[in-house]
């Protein structure tokens, strides 16, 4: 687990950072962060949230606890949902990840207009909120892929013989 958010954060603020379309990017370290919380067996995923919500909350140009308030309120979505969608993991990833994007772009929205910045709501959400919420769905799907092959790797469920 903490291996995977490790080259999450590298990716993260080496790669996918640059990476725009539009203006919006990806945020790795979310959708990983969603794919393990959507696990079965994982433990310890509140203290790795706080963890690298920090990490990022200390690189990234958006006020400081921004990023650790989103990525606690999307793993709150995710463990909320895994209860009532456990059977069809992948929609719940589609899910969390949807509603995660949109939690975190409106505590970042909170955030700057708490500090003094202006925001102007719909030029934020044709070319931030949307794209990003595009480019975050687009890659759920292999990052979830690679994270529940992970999982399986670290605790393989035992085989019915």
């Amino acid at each position: 687990y903490a291996f995977s958010l490790l080259v999450a954060y590298i990716l993260q603020i080496t790669i996918f950072s640059q990476a725009k379309f539009i203006s919006g990017s990806t945020d790795l370290i979310l959708l990983v962060l969603a794919a393990w919380s959507l696990q079965d067996k994982t433990i310890n995923s509140w203290i790795w949230t706080i963890i690298i919500g920090i990490f990022i909350s200390l690189v990234s140009a958006t006020p400081f606890f921004g990023p650790l308030i989103a990525y606690i309120g999307m793993v709150s979505i995710s463990k909320s949902l895994q209860r009532k969608v456990w059977q069809i993991p992948l929609l719940a990833m589609l899910i969390v990840v949807f509603l995660g994007t949109l939690f975190q772009h409106i505590v970042y929205v909170i955030v700057l207009l708490a500090t003094g910045v202006a925001v102007s709501i719909s030029e934020g959400l044709d070319s931030i909120i949307l794209p990003s919420l595009l480019l975050n769905l687009l890659f759920s799907l292999p990052v979830f892929a690679i994270v529940t092959d992970l999982a399986g790797r670290i605790s393989p469920q035992e085989s019915k013989a």
